[in-house]
């Protein structure tokens, strides 16, 4: 393989971002009266449904304010920000606080509190906002959604994961992964050493409790005891998900100065991507049983979202920054090649779900289009390759 230069994965990139997603957006999804931007669309940029998922809103409050704190300082991005912002006070919660997961056009509740992923996108965005701001109120609907997280994480039973189930008695890694960086992010925003304190204390938990006895796998969901299960779930491991996991634990190990852990994320990450790769049609592949059982119990577990690749291609960048290991880039450029010649649509954006062989599929998750995964990994990327010397 050909030596790709950082520089040149940084224009690249910058490109993609610049040029194909954030123009995309703007023409589609900003012509909502209410503030909010639109969440369902189809690759063409067409509207399929007016409904506000709220866990959408605050995925691109995150994404607007992360393009002005961390690509350039638009008006017209922070401006995008501050009419999310404002819909989401407006509209986001209950009379008790709690942020709701889907309303309609109109701003009435269709889906209330039925997931903690949205308060943890909410809460992410919130806290990217205020770097934006310094707004006092945005910061302070940060901190109390932040304590009714905690609160409710220390009470497995009382909050649940849809699109998914936590089934009575255990825990899943996706709510460990994104509060471990959620409450590290909004720490650092707030400079709040406490709540850096709760990420990390998150990070390794996460580190621990999630991996297989008998061996470095990783699976999406434990029993909250240790114990063993005949459940079928706890033989399923979400690679995508371990691997987003694992460049999240890297970022709040790096701000410890803890390398020996990054290290070990970098090889939790390298096993994960050899076990998803399907080396037939290329691509990672969303879900497999940990047994080697070719039966999995998880829906569409051989089809290959978007956001698996994504996740891949910025968590081989950040192993790469700290390891210099040649696996991290040799596969960074075999899952780019792949990416970029079977997810790109002619409008700029990217088709999000594909089935094993490579052909458009229906998710299995939630009927959206976020302005989330694809630019923050480009963000994340621009930044990595721009500062690959720089450890």
């Amino acid at each position: 393989m050909n030596k790709i230069s950082p520089n040149t994965y940084a224009s690249f990139y910058r490109s993609t971002l610049l040029n194909d997603i954030v123009p995309f957006w703007m023409t589609h999804a900003l012509d909502s009266a209410d503030g909010a931007v639109n969440n369902c669309l189809d690759d063409t940029g067409r509207l399929v449904s007016t409904d506000r998922f709220l866990w959408s809103q605050g995925r691109a409050l995150w994404t607007f304010s992360a393009l002005y704190n961390r690509i350039e300082k638009q008006p017209e991005w922070l401006a995008v920000a501050e009419r999310i912002f404002h819909y989401l006070l407006t509209h986001g919660r209950d009379a008790e606080g709690r942020w709701m997961f889907r309303l309609d056009d109109a701003g009435h509740v269709l889906e209330k509190d039925v997931s903690i992923f949205v308060d943890g996108f909410v809460l992410n965005g919130l806290g990217e906002y205020y770097r934006a701001t310094r707004n006092s109120q945005a910061a302070d609907l940060a901190i109390e959604t932040y304590n009714k997280v905690l609160d409710r994480l220390r009470h497995p039973g009382s909050y649940n994961i849809r699109p998914y189930d936590i089934p009575a008695g255990m825990k899943n890694l996706g709510v460990s992964m994104i509060f471990s960086s959620f409450f590290h992010q909004l720490g650092i925003a707030l400079n709040r050493s406490d709540i850096c304190d709760e990420g990390y204390n998150l990070a390794v938990d996460l580190l621990r409790d999630f991996r297989q006895p008998s061996g470095d796998l990783y699976t999406e969901f434990v029993t909250i005891d240790h114990k063993s299960s005949d459940n079928p779930l706890t033989k399923v491991c979400v690679p995508g998900h371990v691997i987003e996991a694992m460049w999240f634990l890297i970022a709040i190990f790096e701000h410890s100065n803890q390398k020996d852990l990054i290290h070990q994320c970098g090889q939790v990450i390298q096993r994960h991507i050899e076990l998803a790769w399907d080396d037939s049609f290329g691509g990672l592949r969303l879900a497999v049983n940990v047994e080697g059982q070719d039966e999995v119990a998880w829906p569409k577990a051989d089809c290959k979202p978007w956001w698996v690749q994504l996740e891949a291609l910025v968590a081989t960048a950040y192993a790469h920054r700290y390891t210099q290991a040649s696996w991290c880039l040799e596969w960074h450029e075999k899952i780019r090649r792949y990416a970029y010649s079977h997810y790109p649509v002619p409008t700029g954006e990217w088709t999000q779900w594909l089935d094993r062989f490579g052909n458009k599929t229906t998710t299995a998750a939630l009927p959206v289009k976020d302005m989330f995964h694809l630019p923050r990994a480009l963000m994340m990327l621009i930044e990595l390759f721009e500062n690959e010397n720089t450890p």
